[in-house]
C-alpha cells in the first residue's frame, strides 16, 4: 500500500508540472475611422441579393494613434422573416473583414450582419459579434471573437476577446 501511494503521489505530481497554457485571453479595443464604402450591383436597379459592398477604414488605437486599417468584403443575402401576414424584411451580409497592422500582422475575421430592408450600415448602438478564425505574424495562430458596434458619429469600436494558440 506504501509503495502504491509513493508511485501515485509521483504521477500526480509529474502530471501536475506539465506545461499550463502560455497565452491568456485578452481584450483589445480599436476604433475604426468612417468607412470608405464601394457598392456593387449586380442585376437590379436596388441592392439586393448576391450584391457586393468593398470597404475599407483606417484603424486607431483608444488613444487616437492609427494602428492600422480594416479591410472588408460582403456578400448580400435578402430574407425575409415572420409570418406571410407580417413579413419584416431584413438583409443579412455575410463576409470577411481583415484587421491589418502592418510588417504581415493581420486579424481575420468572418461572420454575417443583419440590417434592416435598405440599410446600408449596422443599427447605432446595437453591437454584433463574429469569430476570429486566425492571423498571421504575431496574431498566428489567434482566436476569438470581435464585437463591433457602430457609434454616432459614424466610426466603429471593435473590442476584440482573443487568445494565442500555444
Amino acid at each position: 500500500m506504501k509503495q502504491f501511494l509513493v508511485i501515485f503521489s509521483a504521477a500526480f505530481f509529474l502530471l501536475s508540472c506539465q506545461n499550463q497554457s502560455r497565452s491568456a485571453w485578452q481584450t483589445l479595443t480599436f476604433i475604426q475611422d468612417k468607412s470608405l464604402l464601394t457598392h456593387i450591383n449586380l442585376g437590379d436597379s436596388a441592392h439586393g441579393h448576391g450584391d457586393g459592398m468593398a470597404f475599407e477604414a483606417v484603424l486607431r488605437d483608444t488613444a487616437g494613434t492609427v494602428v492600422g486599417e480594416v479591410l472588408g468584403w460582403m456578400v448580400t443575402v435578402d430574407i425575409a422573416d415572420g409570418d406571410s401576414a407580417n413579413t419584416v424584411h431584413m438583409t443579412d451580409r455575410i463576409g470577411t473583414m481583415v484587421i491589418k497592422f502592418g510588417d504581415e500582422n493581420k486579424i481575420v475575421v468572418p461572420g454575417g450582419s443583419t440590417y434592416n430592408k435598405g440599410e446600408q450600415v449596422m443599427k447605432l448602438g446595437i453591437p454584433q459579434k463574429n469569430a476570429v478564425v486566425g492571423g498571421t505574424g504575431k496574431y498566428k495562430g489567434v482566436r476569438g471573437e470581435v464585437t463591433t458596434t457602430r457609434n454616432e458619429d459614424g466610426t466603429y469600436t471593435h473590442v476584440f476577446d482573443i487568445k494565442m494558440e500555444d
